[in-house]
């Protein structure tokens, strides 16, 4: 990680740092020369392989075996429907059931199960079971704990299956004490069903007591209350109401005996009135006497008219007719007054028999009335009788069912699978598995071995002659470095890099020195710099703005002079940013020390803008940004990408130039090397730097092929 303050580095520095070069070290390797590393360390591969092979045997002989054996069990969350109702309510197929179905796998490993099950198989006097009790008290627990170890209880995806399995060192009593732990939890279903079936019934008899003295009280209200107000019932109607309903059904016959009764009074007396014929009712048609007179009338009338016709009307036998004829008119006469005076006694009957009935009606209905004022609180009285009738039958019908399900086993839960003796162990594995398993190990640890050994080898420094006087051109010096450097079997292909040449030679000068003489662009410390820009800018082929990595292949302030010089020579025509990489001396941010208080690393954890820390000199019309500034600080963990993330900014520049220092004295210089598009190297002609520049480039790894060449500081003076 960076550090805000100090010489922090990033994680992937610090880990690239020590790399050495290796298999891979440079992007592409020669595969040949892998294997012949492998082929000359063969024996060491093939004693690992041997080691691990024999641990594997002795593992296998050592090993104690386990044995699983697995029993299933169905629970189907739909009860059995033994009966109308159950105790407990039915729960449908859905998520709730599962549920059920989990809590019943909780059940069937709790303690209250096992602990059955280590009584019922005595597995506290089983060596395998009791192993690790301290004293005699503590084998039935440790007899618990141990088999609660050894049972593993899940249900497999979308079913309602649970599976127990148990573990065992012998094959036999691993299956006997799964089918024992299945066939206790069936036996205990059965016996909570029953017992909650008996508490419910015994509670419900309890209450039975209580309803029943609560609908007598209420009944007997109901019945004081009938007593109290005359109200008396017959077949489920009211007495009075039926009198009421007989009464008027007579009084209505009563008035139609009157209506009938008048009727025939009023015909009769019209008939006495009018003189007409005296038989002309229906009473008169139907009186014997009245008919019999009348047959005589006729017949007296008939004689008389003969007798009129032969002797005349003043023959004395002729008045003698008429005298009968009167006298039997006469009898006619009575009998109709009698006819009359009885109807009128009927008619008068019927009317006083209809005013009592009537009579009789007002005065029941009176009494009605005051029954059905006295009724309203009688209802009160007999529903509330009715509602505890309807509590005390259901109540006693229930204790009945609940009293019955004891004897009833409604679950539905039944052993699919019973557990048989496994015929193969369950750990350790096949032999043949943990030989295979062994020989791949044993082969990794050898190569491994071989390798670490190899790079090992390749680290250690080397002899090589001593040159009294180096060459003058530091082509030449840069073409005999790779057959010194690296070793034969480490050493990338002779065409992996380009040959690094020489891009300028300078004189040894300070930074002002730099400065002034890039003023004059027909100088030849100018023209020189001119010729590195000129390099980056031939070898640049991607379309963003180039990005250069300005940098000492030894502990020498050169750097920041090139990279000032540089960076000024450009920036009279273009935008150029120049990062101080170098975290010991911090040379170039120093010069603005007191403008700048935030670095690269503030705009990686997003505390400031790119923007804001840059500064830019008036004079020179460079931007400048420190890596990290004395200032900077940290809110947080900074990780490679966001450090890589601020470096992208900088890409709207037309060139951006870093200045770091060599990779001992800065492990940041290596993690820059990764991010920018050109290397240039910063050297002195001499030995010393000769063996710099290759241990630098060995470390670059495959960032080598981005060199783009040196430049050659101190020259008058080699």
């Amino acid at each position: 990680m960076f550090e805000a303050s100090g010489y922090g580095q990033s994680a992937a520095v610090a880990r690239r740092r020590d790399v050495a070069p290796g298999f891979g070290a440079y992007g592409d390797f020669d595969l040949g020369e892998f294997g012949s590393v492998l082929w000359e360390g063969k024996g060491t591969i093939l004693l690992s392989v041997a080691v691990a092979l024999l641990l594997a045997v002795a593992f296998v002989l050592l090993a104690p075996r386990k044995y699983t054996a697995t029993t299933q069990i169905l629970m189907d969350p739909m009860d059995l429907r033994a009966a109308q109702t159950d105790v407990s309510t039915t729960i449908p197929q859905s998520d709730a059931a599962v549920l059920q179905v989990e809590s019943q796998a909780r059940v069937i490993g709790s303690d209250n199960i096992l602990r059955r099950v280590v009584e019922s198989e005595g597995l506290d006097h089983d060596p395998e079971f009791e192993r690790g009790a301290l004293s005699q008290e503590q084998v039935p627990l440790t007899a618990l704990n141990n088999l609660r170890k050894h049972v593993d209880i899940k249900r497999p995806e979308r079913t309602y299956v649970i599976e127990v399995s148990v573990t065992s060192e012998d094959p036999a009593k691993a299956a006997r004490i799964a089918n024992a732990i299945a066939q206790t939890y069936l036996t205990e279903q059965t016996e909570v069903r029953s017992n909650a079936a008996r508490q419910v019934s015994q509670s419900l008899s309890a209450r039975l007591k209580e309803l029943q003295d609560t609908l007598r009280a209420s009944e007997n209200k109901v019945e004081a209350y009938k007593s109290s107000h005359n109200i008396v019932g017959a077949n489920g109607e009211l007495v009075n109401e039926q009198q009421l309903v007989n009464l008027n059904t007579e009084l209505s016959a009563a008035r139609a005996r009157t209506a009938q009764a008048k009727g025939r009074l009023d015909q009769i007396e019209n008939v006495q009135r009018s003189k007409t014929d005296i038989g002309a009712f229906p009473e008169a048609v139907q009186s014997a006497t009245i008919t019999a007179l009348r047959t005589q009338y006729t017949d007296i009338m008939r004689r008389e008219a003969e007798q009129k016709s032969s002797l005349g009307e003043r023959h004395p036998a002729v008045m003698e007719i008429e005298a009968q004829a009167e006298r039997v008119h006469k009898l006619i006469e009575d009998e109709v007054n009698r006819i009359a005076v009885s109807a009128n006694t009927e008619y008068e009957s019927a009317k006083i028999s209809e005013e009592l009935m009537a009579q009789k009606v007002d005065a029941l209905k009176n009494t009605a009335e005051s029954t059905n004022q006295s009724l309203v609180g009688l209802r009160e009285l007999e529903r509330e009788a009715q509602a505890n009738r309807t509590v005390y039958e259901s109540f006693l019908v229930r204790a009945r069912e609940t009293g019955e399900q004891e004897l009833i086993d409604t679950k539905n839960i039944r052993i699919i699978s019973r557990a048989d003796p496994p015929l193969t162990r369950s750990s350790p594995p096949p032999s043949l598995l943990i030989g295979l398993a062994a020989m791949m190990l044993g082969g990794a640890c050898g190569t491994g071995i071989v390798i670490m050994r190899s790079l090992n080898e390749t680290n250690k420094p080397r002899s090589r002659p001593v040159v009294d006087k180096p060459p003058r051109r530091f082509g030449e010096t840069m073409r005999n470095l790779w057959p010194i450097s690296v070793p034969l079997r480490m050493r990338p292909r002779r065409d992996a890099y380009p040959e690094i040449r020489v891009l300028a030679e300078l004189p040894s000068a300070d930074i002002s020195y730099g400065l002034d003489a890039i003023e004059n662009p027909n100088s030849r410390f100018a023209r020189e710099i001119q010729k590195i820009y000129d390099a980056v800018r031939e070898s640049h082929g991607k379309r963003a703005n180039p990005s250069v990595l300005v940098v000492a292949a030894d502990d020498q302030d050169d750097t920041a002079s090139v990279a000032l010089a540089l960076a000024a020579a450009i920036a009279s025509t273009q935008r150029v940013l120049l990062i101080d990489a170098d975290l010991q001396r911090r040379t170039l941010s120093a010069i603005d020390a007191d403008e700048s208080d935030a670095g690269l690393v503030d705009v990686a954890i997003g505390r400031r803008e790119l923007s804001e820390v840059i500064v830019r000199d008036r004079d020179t019309n460079i931007n400048t940004v420190a890596f990290v500034a004395p200032n900077s600080r940290r809110d947080r963990p900074i990780s490679d990408a966001d450090v890589r993330q601020a470096f992208d900014k900088t890409r709207r520049f037309d060139m951006v130039i870093v200045a770091a220092v060599d990779l001992s004295h800065n492990p940041s210089t290596l993690f820059f090397a990764g991010l920018v598009d050109h290397i240039v190297l910063v050297v002195r002609p001499d030995d010393e730097d000769r063996r710099a520049v290759e241990q630098f480039i060995s470390r670059l790894g495959p960032d080598a092929m981005k060199v783009r060449g040196a430049v050659l500081t101190g020259v008058d003076a080699a």
